[in-house]
């Protein structure tokens, strides 16, 4: 009979291996590029996170500065109040010691009867604190008494000028700037006027700081609030309080939870006085065109990285398309060779077979009466029964695998079962010098298991094993070893020869169908073998070799024979029957 021809199929791996590799490129490229994204990313947020707190803190300093302009505003108004009255206590019209209140009188009346200074007027007090006269006369009431207020007394042992606020936190902004009267180094009283911040100029106009949702305050050291005239909620809470808990008045900012708001809050003293000017802003709209800003730059930025991100995965996914239009037509055309190989393996096979049995049949019915020509018909005719025999066993093996496994189950020892298979080989092992040792348990092994292709599995292994181990390659005493063990649930049944073993270009196609590399082989015995394994719930595997023992060579000795051939070993486990 011809060879089988030698297979000329592409390993079955090569469109897996396409399909990982071009997954791995992409992968890869997206990495990288989603790498580069998020440090290109980081910088930028690192870079315009710091740009808004510079921002921010430019903002903070822009509003201190306003504030502390607004503060010297207000102290230069306050100190043309103060100038105002000292200029009028200088007038030697002004002389309370005299008893005489017709000078002082129509003074005041020249002066400051529509006083553009003192938008609620001014007065006069004797050194006891008491109201003499005012103008206009509904200003303060005459007789009304300051002697038991503590700015009062300190205008008279001073004998300086004061600026205070007439009780803060009042529904008003109302400051008294006094002016003692002082003749031959005596107190002789005092000039008061009196001015509603609240209708005056200084503290209406707001501040221009861009975002400014902001309200102005004026407060004593303490942090009693003498503007706006009805003080705000949050002046009645500690953490108002504790801004004023400073050691020395110096401009600051901070920020700071007021009335359950964050705020950013500018402080600056008022020159001459004993109060503060605050500036409380709502800290979101404040620093909103900078929080703008930011979100703006660092959504551009990601717009610019995802374009190009977008463009990436978009050439991917039509690469991809193309790959797996590409992989479809590759697995047609590895479909198509398979068919084509497959029918030429059959075809091969059965022209062997054919081809044996003509050449059988001629000799059969040739004449020839001579009595050796006797014998020779008769071993003719057990040929062609053995190639009859031989070509159903094929055809049948086509026909299991191709229409897939029917089992039909029934109760099986493996102990009784194992021997009958392999006895059918002893007379194929003694004419080839091979022999078949079997290792059998004392106890049965009950499998449930379909007898005829359990029969087919083991047989086409012995048939293996024997053919590896006196075949080309094969060992001068060609041995074949079918070992049954037991362990957790699982019937182990192995088949080792000491042939030359699989070859590495076999190994990755070795249960695949039409693999294989005998002279006369089909390549489905395998396959068909691992077939009915599985359907039993059980799988068919080569075991690999164990090691092989590695020694130091001793210099000046003899080399060492190479090692034995380790042959193959196939494992075929079954689940076990349960009880």
């Amino acid at each position: 009979m011809a060879p089988s021809p030698p297979s000329t199929r592409k390993p079955a791996g090569k469109v897996d291996s396409l399909a990982a590799a071009h997954a791995r490129f992409a992968r890869a490229a997206l990495l990288i590029y989603l790498g580069a994204i998020v440090v290109g990313i980081s910088l930028l947020v690192v870079a315009l996170v710091t740009d808004k707190a510079h921002e921010e803190d430019q903002t903070r300093e822009r509003l201190l500065l306003e504030t502390d302009v607004r503060a010297h505003s207000l102290g230069q108004h306050l100190g043309l109040l103060v100038e105002e009255l000292r200029r009028l206590g200088l007038r030697s019209e002004v002389d309370l010691l005299d008893h005489n209140l017709a000078p002082e009188k129509s003074l005041l009346a020249l002066s400051h009867e529509k006083s553009t200074f003192f938008n609620l007027g001014v007065a006069i007090l004797n050194p006891k604190g008491t109201v003499l006269w005012t103008e206009p006369r509904d200003f303060l009431l005459d007789g009304t008494s300051f002697a038991a207020e503590k700015w009062f007394a300190g205008v008279r042992y001073s004998q300086s000028l004061r600026i205070v606020p007439v009780q803060p936190d009042r529904a008003d902004a109302v400051l008294y700037v006094v002016s003692p009267i002082v003749r031959g180094g005596e107190f002789a009283g005092a000039l008061l006027g009196g001015v509603d911040l609240a209708r005056g100029e200084p503290l209406s106009a707001a501040p221009q700081v861009v975002g400014g949702d902001v309200l102005t305050v004026l407060a004593t050291q303490e942090g009693a609030v003498v503007y706006p005239p009805r003080p705000p909620a949050f002046a009645a809470e500690g953490t108002w309080k504790a801004l004023f808990t400073k050691g020395s008045v110096e401009p600051f900012t901070e920020i700071a939870v007021l009335g359950g708001h964050n705020t950013v809050v500018a402080a600056s003293p008022v020159s001459g006085t004993d109060l503060i000017l605050l500036t409380v802003a709502l800290r979101k709209p404040l620093f909103a065109p900078a929080r703008n800003r930011l979100e703006t730059r660092i959504t551009l930025g990601l717009l610019l990285a995802a374009t190009p991100l977008v463009l990436l995965v978009a050439l991917l996914r039509r690469s991809l398309d193309l790959f797996r239009r590409s992989e479809q037509d590759a697995v047609r055309e590895e479909r198509l060779a398979l068919l084509g190989e497959a029918a030429n393996s059959i075809a091969h096979e059965v022209k062997n077979a054919l081809n044996g049995l003509s050449m059988g049949l001629d000799l059969v019915v040739r004449r020839d009466e001579r009595p050796e020509a006797a014998a020779r018909r008769e071993r003719v005719l057990n040929e062609l029964r053995n190639e009859i025999h031989r070509l159903s066993d094929f055809t049948t093996q086509l026909m299991t695998f191709s229409k897939g496994i029917e089992l039909r189950r029934a109760r099986v020892d493996l102990v009784d079962f194992i021997p009958k298979v392999t006895s059918l080989h002893r007379d194929a092992a003694v004419e080839l010098g091979a022999d078949i040792d079997l290792d059998m348990p004392a106890d049965p092994a009950w499998v449930n298991a379909d007898p005829t292709l359990l029969h087919a599995v083991i047989g086409n292994l012995t048939g293996n094993a024997l053919d590896a181990a006196t075949g080309p390659g094969g060992s001068k005493e060609p041995r074949v070893e079918v070992m049954l063990a037991t362990r957790g649930g699982v019937a182990e049944i192995r088949v080792r020869d000491n042939g030359p073993g699989v070859s590495r270009t076999m190994l990755p196609r070795l249960f695949e169908p039409f693999q294989t590399e005998k002279a006369n082989g089909v390549g489905i015995g395998l396959a068909l073998a691992r077939k009915i394994a599985l359907a039993h719930r059980g799988d068919l595997v080569l075991e690999a070799p164990p090691p092989s023992p590695t020694k130091t060579p001793i210099p000046g000795a003899p080399s060492a024979p190479p090692p034995a051939k380790r042959g193959a070993t196939f494992l075929l486990t079954l689940p076990l029957e349960t009880a």
